[in-house]
């Protein structure tokens, strides 16, 4: 049985590795995302979301990222994390059901 810190940690290193097909496999076929810019259901929004989102960042935002908090209850996760001058915060809560996200919430403070 995959818990749900495993499918956190896989979450965070596939983002770290900006490997799309990866992020996307911890998603349930109708998983929803909720964000600022609206909310993305299925595997195909979500990709959509992720495609847009990972052209957008500056060259080292993944390496500067870091993880702040990371809190994992049941079938939630919680983490808070920034990186450096591009996203002084950003938090991201997920809902993870049979080894997969069923749903996860973002959210970050991105100053121009």
């Amino acid at each position: 049985m995959t818990t749900t810190a495993d499918v956190l940690a896989h979450h965070i290193e596939s983002m770290g590795a900006g490997d799309g097909e990866a992020i996307l496999s911890d998603y349930a076929d109708d998983a929803t995302l909720l964000t600022p810019n609206g909310v993305f259901n299925g595997i195909s929004d979500i990709k959509a979301f992720f495609d847009g989102f990972m052209t957008q960042l500056p060259p080292d935002f993944i390496t500067n990222l870091v993880l702040d908090v990371n809190e994992v209850d049941g079938e939630y996760a919680y983490i808070v994390w920034h990186s450096g001058d591009a996203a002084p915060l950003g938090t991201d809560t997920f809902h993870i059901v049979d080894g997969k996200i069923a749903m996860q919430s973002f959210a970050a403070y991105m100053p121009s």
